[in-house]
């Protein structure tokens, strides 16, 4: 049976309510060593694990993996590719889209105190940013309800203790166990377009009460609700994910002149079936044809698929202690 010990540690730290999204792309592999990359991880490792109440954790994209351990890969593993379908209502050009910008180092850097951040992002860039290249950097922020932007909580219907363990881990027996497969997604929310809904109206698009955090039952609960498309089963086994996504709010317009004000959107689960057959009920990809009323509200900018490998794995690719 899999211990809680064997992720890299913070990863099942809920306390944590700043958080900083780093990811990184490779350049071309001409112009990279790989054991200049090993040696930069290995630093920040060993810079954040000084600082006591801060976590950082790593994942990979599969073309990274591949590069830093050769030997042997997470059977599921992928890159994410762009996902689109057409809408069911009027939206602009009648498409729903998940684009993909798979990246290849994923930094997630987390804390409950938000002053141990900024001189580890700071040592961070000036290890990293000569060796590989900076693609996305987003600032989390949570409340003590953990409320999205929208209002609603989020990850209520994460698991508890060690219930998370066969949700998020990939089990003994598999390349990679004690790792996660890792989903992240970048969501930027209409906030004017969603707050102009009655709050029923509201309810019906997530699909659970504002205020209590009821999820709604009977007629009440649409079937394009974001529970609805979500909440799923496969053969009677839940597709349960462990969710860590955080709020954003961004301090510049997007390329549109609009405030850039979202979810990024973090997941991890113990096989990536979990991950596609919600996204394809989501968008719609599905033989009812129903695609998450959410998306409405919300467009997906960024999409990466990673392996967060087990500590002893990290280590043992990294070659530290």
């Amino acid at each position: 049976m899999l211990d809680i010990n064997v992720a890299q540690q913070g990863l099942f730290d809920e306390s944590s309510r700043h958080g900083r999204f780093l990811e990184y792309a490779l350049p071309e592999l001409d112009r990279i060593d790989i054991n200049d990359l090993k040696g930069a991880l290995t630093n920040i490792i060993e810079y954040a694990r000084s600082i006591d109440g801060l976590y950082l954790n790593l994942s990979f994209g599969s073309h990274c993996w591949d590069l830093l351990n050769p030997a042997w890969r997470p059977q599921e593993l992928v890159p994410f590719t762009s996902l689109k379908a057409e809408s069911q209502t009027t939206l602009e050009n009648n498409l729903l889209s998940m684009p993909a910008s798979q990246g290849d180092i994923f930094i997630w850097l987390h804390s409950i105190d938000s002053e141990l951040l900024p001189q580890t992002l700071i040592f961070i860039y000036q290890t990293m940013n000569s060796i590989v290249n900076l693609q996305l950097d987003i600032a989390g922020i949570k409340n003590k309800q953990s409320r999205d932007l929208i209002g609603f909580v989020d990850g209520t219907a994460n698991a508890k203790d060690d219930q998370r363990l066969p949700i998020a881990l990939i089990p003994e027996g598999q390349k990679g166990a004690g790792g996660s497969y890792v989903i992240s997604q970048r969501w930027q929310h209409d906030l004017d377009k969603f707050n102009q809904l009655s709050l029923s109206a509201q309810e019906k698009v997530i699909g659970r009460t504002k205020e209590d955090d009821i999820e709604l039952e009977g007629d009440a609960m649409p079937e394009d609700s974001h529970v609805s498309r979500t909440d799923v089963k496969v053969d009677g086994i839940g597709m349960k994910i462990y969710r860590r996504s955080s709020p954003y709010m961004a301090s510049q317009l997007d390329s549109q002149g609009q405030p850039d004000n979202g979810l990024y959107f973090l997941a991890f689960a113990s096989e990536m079936q979990r991950f596609t057959v919600q996204l394809d009920r989501m968008m719609g990809l599905t033989s009812d044809g129903i695609s998450d009323k959410l998306m409405q509200f919300s467009q997906v900018k960024n999409s990466s698929y990673w392996f967060m490998p087990s500590q002893n794995d990290l280590n043992h690719v990294l070659k530290c202690n």
